[in-house]
């Protein structure tokens, strides 16, 4: 029976070995169950377990082993596993005899550590390897140690690195020895000769005994006064190297003394952190040279020659001093140093190539005889002052004397380094090219030849067509991808032949990865790889799946087929438009809701915006404005289509933001609801065309129609659903969650009976609906639903059946509208229907009165008051002499009196007039009325000296014999209420603007408007009358200073208000009044 491992905080993690340790039964070992094991070896076992370096623990007195991952490669394949668990005494057996006493020592509470440290071990195969020993008491209660951790660090490889560079150290001592010159070496200040081989001593004339670990100036005591230590001092401090050659001295030969020429050097000896630890000095014996010069000058000189006048480098270095003979402008060039290098050493020409063998090369050369060629050889020189890199094949050719001994070496050879400089960019450019692929995002592979072996392909590449890169580089591509080879085998031969690149996009592709064959898209770019000669040798492909983004795109491309049969079957018209540019766009249907248009046209949005009604603009703004702020956009109201026919519109729309969260465009739906509203719109027209007529005789009546404009004016929401053949919810919008209250998680799948009520459900209502839209195409109709929280509200339900090209039903568009409030409102209108109709009797009871009463004002009325002032006329005229003065001023009082009624009779008369005359507008030029009523007003503008100056007019939609009326009304106004001392001036100017562009809030914004102004310089008003005027029988002054019934400026205001405008009025006492008059550039036809 298998029993579960209990876990152990100390022995979590630790790799491999964690792992061995976790799973071994230790109950089975002298340590027993870890869960017994002492807080110490717990402590010590979590830290090696998580510890990088090898560690070991020996514990208790058998020694028994634990180990990290990092310690096991120490114990090889022979001893690993097995060592786990058992004493150290049987895994290292082969060296307890050597171990066992340091053991012994830590376990009495002595650390021990031993540095490269030999232990000769089995593990492949025998082996002595080195290590840096730390063995550590693991103390346990009381002090006690309970065992030894050891810290082993393998230092084998340093050890076999610290032998070979002591080997090395004793080559270079025993090749300076056997040199064929004169070496030694002085260390430190005191230039103390640390070695020195038998030619120097020769030169010296001493032995080894006498010579070694001594000053050199205590070895030649003799030279210590001469310049040489001044010489060798410098040396050492500055590093400045120091030649002589052709040095003569006395040397003993065959036992007697014999001139002897030796060139010497003095070179610095720099330690690997550049610091000066001493002095080499070489000599070398030229003698034979020197001697030789003489009779090889005549040779030297063709050389020379041959040498000066060669198109290559050439150089000659004579003696082991390699002196400078003959050098061309090419070599001189090649070194840099400038044209004066003859006659020196080339060691101090170039001292940069010590230690890059040169040297070594031409002495080799002068020591052996034989020639050295070596080709594209790099060196570093010295050139212009900065060191670089050159490139060169060159040949060290040995040159004879006259006696057949080689005096000298000729250096002959050719500079590619500009070759090796654009190999070595072309190498890197490749490199850099193939790190590039490697690393790139996208999937590149690179085919080769007519049968497109795989090259290279990166990550991205392999990871895309599911292969490994040892089983698909340097294999054909259509071994590794036979399923791809029918789909772009051509594109690719096309590519090799033409050396055409190819672009694919969205290209569907059989491909077999991870265990299955799908359809995949890509998109790619076949591009020909071209050799120098221009031949086409394979191509690079770029690949970047795309297939996600088709399949989202056609899912995209599915839902709005389903959502533009939905939009389309509930007969709705689509539009956006860009906040910031104003730009809209728009469906054929909307066109049709908007204007009532059948054909396509372009409209701005501004034309768009002249089928709103104007009296509903402030709607539509009030609605656009609060949209920014929620999001939401909602709201009903009136067109005026093409053909001037009045339409209502239901606008919903939803506000999208850009990153910055500023408006950047609305989306949104219109719908026809002129049926719904149609009955509302006839009750809302004659309310308001009674009111207007009948403002000054019944304000309740007014105030009654502002609560039924109130009551009419709803705004509603509605909810589209799209249902399949069987009555499924399949769609859900937001307004059906506002309305239902269902989230469309909660309702999608269900049957869309749920909404109605039990006893329409056992009626078989939804079932029946259904049934008539299959039949007849579509179904309305009205009657109680039930939300989600069991409430119920009243609803217009239009279900419109969805066919499918073959005219076959395949489901339902079911538009819901929430009609509670307007149903309690319609049953409230019913109500208002009643004394509305009471009302309308009374009205029309009144109309005929207001008729008789102007009947009367026009012929009865006026009447007795022409007999009246025919006969005070006729008295006045015939009988004023028999008259008294009194009796003349009040007949001239009875004649002033029945002459102010007459005009009242004629204004109130025009004041009537002017709410029930036909409006039939015209379009003309404000000047030619303006100057038809100064006509008109000659004789008055004469008596009052005054002048009308007409500025700039534009032509205007108006009704001309009424806009006659009230220009004439304003100007009579002006001359009326002139100042008597100065002229009359009346200043009449017209502008086309847009509302937003006018100083009046009450405009429409988008709206254009003619802006007529009337000014005067007359006595003016206060500024707080300035509404009060329009008011009739309104009057600012007493009838003795002014004449006048206070009707004129009333009959301007209804005047401009069956314009559809409005008129303000400012000015100053004593400082003249404006009239600010704005009318609407487009105006119906008839209204």
């Amino acid at each position: 029976m298998n029993r579960k491992k209990k876990e152990h905080y100390f022995l979590a993690d630790g790799g491999e070995m964690g792992e061995l340790i976790r799973s071994k039964d230790w109950s089975k070992t002298p340590l027993g169950d870890p869960e017994k094991w002492p807080k110490s070896l717990c402590t010590m076992v979590s830290v090696m377990l998580n510890n990088p370096f090898g560690m070991y623990i020996a514990w208790g007195k058998e020694f028994t082993q634990l180990y990290n991952d990092s310690f096991r490669p120490i114990l090889g394949l022979t001893k690993h596993p097995k060592a786990l668990g058992i004493s150290t005494t049987e895994t290292f057996s082969e060296i307890w005899n050597i171990i066992s006493s340091m053991f012994d020592d830590v376990m009495k509470g002595q650390s021990v550590s031993l540095p490269d440290f030999m232990v000769p071990l089995h593990r492949n195969g025998y082996e002595e390897c080195y290590f840096d020993f730390s063995y550590s008491p693991i103390k346990i209660e009381k002090g006690e140690v309970g065992g030894v951790l050891v810290t082993v660090i393998e230092t084998t490889e340093k050890k076999r690195v610290s032998d070979a560079l002591k080997e090395s150290n004793a080559r270079f001592i025993n090749n300076i020895m056997q040199a064929p010159v004169a070496i030694c070496i002085l260390r430190g200040e005191n230039h103390i000769v640390e070695i020195a081989n038998d030619k120097m001593m020769q030169l010296w004339g001493t032995e080894a005994k006498n010579t070694l670990n001594k000053s050199i100036f205590d070895v030649l005591p003799k030279t210590k006064d001469r310049d040489l230590e001044k010489l060798i001092r410098n040396v050492y401090t500055t590093g400045n190297k120091f030649t002589t050659n052709e040095n003569l001295i006395q040397l003993q030969h065959n036992g007697k003394n014999e001139n002897t020429y030796v060139n010497f050097a003095y070179e610095a000896l720099t330690e690997t952190d550049g610091s000066i630890s001493g002095v080499v000095v070489t000599a070398t014996e030229v003698t034979d040279q020197v001697l030789s010069r003489s009779k090889v000058e005549e040779s030297e000189q063709k050389v020379r020659e041959l040498v000066e006048n060669a198109p290559f480098p050439i150089a000659l270095y004579v003696g082991k001093e390699m002196i400078v003979e003959l050098a061309n402008d090419s070599i001189i060039k090649i070194w840099g140093k400038g044209n004066d290098v003859i006659g020196k050493s080339f060691k101090d020409v170039v001292p940069e190539l010590n230690n890059q063998l040169v040297f070594e090369q031409i002495n080799e050369v002068l020591t052996t005889g034989k020639s050295f060629h070596t080709k594209n050889t790099p060196l570093d020189l010295t050139v212009d002052g900065k060191l670089h890199t050159y490139y060169f094949n060159y040949s060290l050719t040995p040159i004879y004397d006259v006696k057949g001994n080689i005096y000298g070496v000729m250096n002959t050879g050719v500079d590619l380094t500009d070759l090796n400089l654009a190999k070595k960019k072309i190498e890197e450019s490749n490199k850099r090219f193939r790190n590039t692929v490697k690393q790139a995002p996208v999937g590149i592979t690179i085919l080769r030849g007519p049968e497109l072996v795989v090259e290279m392909a990166n990550e991205a590449y392999l990871k895309l067509v599911d292969r490994s890169e040892n089983t698909f580089v340097g294999m054909p591509l259509f071994d590794s991808l036979p399923e791809v080879k029918e789909s772009v085998s051509e594109l690719l031969g096309n590519v090799l032949k033409t050396g055409i690149p190819f672009h694919g996009y969205e290209l569907p592709i059989p491909l077999y990865r991870y265990g299955k064959q799908e359809i995949c898209y890509f998109d790619f770019l076949y591009h020909p790889l071209k050799e120098e000669d221009g031949e086409i040798s394979g191509i690079i492909v770029t690949v970047t799946e795309v297939s996600e983004k088709v399949e989202a795109r056609k899912k995209i491309e599915q839902n709005e087929e389903r959502l533009n049969i939905v939009v389309q079957a509930s007969e709705l018209g689509t539009w956006e438009l860009n906040v910031k540019t104003r730009e809209p766009k728009y469906s054929k249907r909307y066109l049709q809701i908007i204007g009532g248009y059948t054909n396509d046209v372009e409209l701005t949005h501004e034309e768009l915006l002249q089928h709103l009604h104007p009296d509903d603009m402030h709607i539509r703004n009030k609605a656009f404005k609060e949209a920014i702020s929620t999001g939401i956009l909602s709201f009903e109201a009136r067109l005026i289509w093409k053909d001037n026919s009045i339409h209502w519109m239901e606008g919903k729309g939803k506000v999208f933001y850009d990153d910055d969260q500023n408006p950047e465009k609305l989306i949104g739906t219109v719908r026809d609801i002129t049926i719904e509203k149609n009955h509302q719109e006839e009750l809302e027209q004659q309310v308001t065309a009674r009111t207007k007529e009948l403002q000054l005789i019944n304000e309740s009546l007014k105030k009654s129609e502002e609560r039924y404009h109130l009551m009419v004016e709803e705004v509603q929401e509605y909810a589209i659903l799209y249902l399949n053949h069987d009555g499924i919810i399949e769609n859900w919008n937001i307004g059906a969650e506002k309305i239902k209250g269902y989230k469309a998680e909660e309702i999608i799948g269900k049957y869309f009976a749920v909404f109605y009520t039990e006893e329409d459900q056992k009626n078989k209502l939804p079932q029946t609906l259904l049934q008539l839209a299959r039949e007849n195409g579509k179904t309305l109709h009205e009657g109680w639903r039930v939300k989600k929280n069991g409430k119920l509200f009243w609803a217009s339900v239009v279900i419109t059946a969805v066919h499918n090209k073959k005219n076959q039903v395949i489901g339902f568009s079911k538009v819901t509208h929430d009609l509670t409030e307007k149903k309690q409102a319609d049953d409230k209108l019913k109500l208002n229907a009643l004394e509305l109709k009471q009302k309308n009797i009374e009205l029309e009871q009144m109309n005929k009165e207001l008729q008789s009463f102007a009947y009367i004002s026009s012929h009865d009325l006026q009447e007795p008051l022409r007999k009246i002032q025919t006969f005070a006329t006729q008295i006045m005229e015939k009988e004023a002499m028999n008259l008294s003065d009194n009796g003349k001023d009040k007949f001239q009082r009875m004649q002033n009196a029945a002459q102010r009624m007459q005009t009242l009779i004629n204004d109130l008369l025009s004041y009537s007039r002017t709410n029930i005359q036909e409006r039939v507008f015209e379009k003309i030029d404000l000047s030619k009325i303006i100057n038809e009523v100064k006509e008109d007003l000659k004789e008055e503008l004469e008596q009052k000296e005054a002048v009308v100056e007409i500025g700039e007019t534009s032509q205007v939609n108006i009704i001309p014999f009424q806009f006659r009326q009230l220009l004439y009304n304003l100007v009579s106004n002006s001359l009326k209420f002139s100042k008597p001392d100065i002229p009359t001036i009346v200043k009449i100017k017209s502008e086309i603007k847009k509302g937003k562009d006018l100083e009046n809030d009450s405009l429409i914004k988008e709206i254009n408007y003619c802006h007529i102004n009337v000014s005067d310089n007359g006595i003016g008003f206060e500024p707080q009358y300035s509404k009060k005027i329009f008011e009739v029988f309104q009057r600012l002054h007493g009838r003795d200073q002014y004449n006048g019934t206070g009707i004129g400026l009333a009959i301007v205001k209804k005047i401009v208000e069956n314009h559809n405008g409005i008129i303000t009025a400012s000015g100053e006492q004593n400082k003249g009044a404006s009239f600010d008059i704005y009318i609407p550039v487009i105006q119906n036809k008839k209204s």
